[in-house]
């Protein structure tokens, strides 16, 4: 199930095993105390933690803690992080996926599936991976409704651009949001503008899109405050790389956009965005320019040019033509 069902899924019935896993942080988080509330119970008492990498190969403290009986409580809850398991932990455990104690509830996060775990019996999924524009957007009218603070579409759907749909990121400029509206109770787009970060996906596509609309002035003031802010040209060379392949593919596939997203195991909002852009570029254009930048990117990768250059050859010689 995706993470806006979980919600639902518990009012109903709290199964007994938890794969939640997903590159989110912030929703593998609240996924986690979601189920953990739901259970009720002292977590002084009632609620053991692992390490993946402490019980893995040595799956005995872990079996006893599954089945223990909960204390002075109804349920008992078992929460361990980042745990992939090898064949022999699979084996060992496996009698108890079978199995699973009435009273315990199983939770597994991790930032990564784990395929070993899915193929087990009674594992319910949680998918918590980053893309989900749904989830960030309920999310930050929820946390502006509490706050008594409006907010208006267009800032939603700024600040979902700017974060690239990333909700540990979203929750953190949302908080520093609502504390600058403490006053006039009103965030809109401006107010985005000027207090939220953008995440270098985002500012790679607004480099494109100036570039697009020959506003080249506007493309090198971009170019220039992300060079200023990361020192890094090696990130925005491999960033602009990688997004004009996602617009090559994008533009070349009969696919969905879910779909693309998934073969090329990237966000669907990465699609969308990528997509969008291939509209204003003919499909050998792309092409030449793909071709061009993975010369630069061997290139750079041998050493013949340093990373900055391999930027600007990339903006100058390839890009504005």
């Amino acid at each position: 199930m995706k993470f806006k069902d979980l919600k639902k899924s518990l009012n109903s019935e709290i199964k007994p095993i938890y794969l939640i896993c997903g590159d989110d942080a912030f929703l593998v988080e609240r996924s986690t105390r979601l189920i953990i509330d739901a259970c009720n119970i002292d977590e002084s008492l009632n609620l053991s933690v692992f390490e993946g990498q402490g019980v893995k190969g040595d799956s005995d403290g872990l079996i006893s803690a599954l089945t223990s009986y909960p204390f002075m409580g109804d349920k008992r809850v078992v929460l361990i992080k980042e745990f992939y398991p090898s064949a022999v932990d699979v084996k060992a455990l496996k009698n108890y996926f079978e199995n699973p104690c009435e009273t315990t509830v199983f939770i597994i996060a991790n930032l990564s599936k784990s395929d070993a775990v899915l193929k087990l019996e009674n594992v319910t999924e949680v998918d918590c991976f980053k893309g989900d524009q749904a989830v960030a957007e309920m999310w930050i009218k929820s946390v502006c409704a509490k706050r008594g603070v409006a907010i208006t579409n267009g800032a939603i759907a700024k600040l979902i651009d700017y974060c690239n749909s990333d909700m540990t990121k979203i929750n953190g400029e949302i908080e520093k949001l609502t504390a600058y509206a403490f006053d006039t109770k009103k965030i809109d787009e401006q107010a985005v503008e000027i207090l939220c970060v953008k995440e270098l996906e985002y500012q790679t596509y607004e480099i494109v899109e100036f570039i697009s609309a020959k506003k080249y002035e506007s493309a090198y003031k971009c170019l220039t405050d992300v060079t200023a802010t990361t020192g890094d040209g090696q990130k925005l060379f491999v960033s602009l790389y990688y997004h004009f392949r996602r617009m090559l593919y994008s533009a070349l596939s009969p696919l969905s956009d879910a779909e693309v997203a998934k073969r090329l195991k990237i966000k669907e909002f990465a699609v969308k965005m990528a997509r969008r852009q291939s509209k204003a570029y003919p499909i050998k254009r792309l092409k030449q320019i793909v071709d061009a930048l993975s010369k630069y990117d061997a290139e750079f990768k041998q050493g013949i040019i340093e990373q900055n250059s391999a930027v600007l050859n990339a903006i100058f010689n390839v890009l504005i033509v």
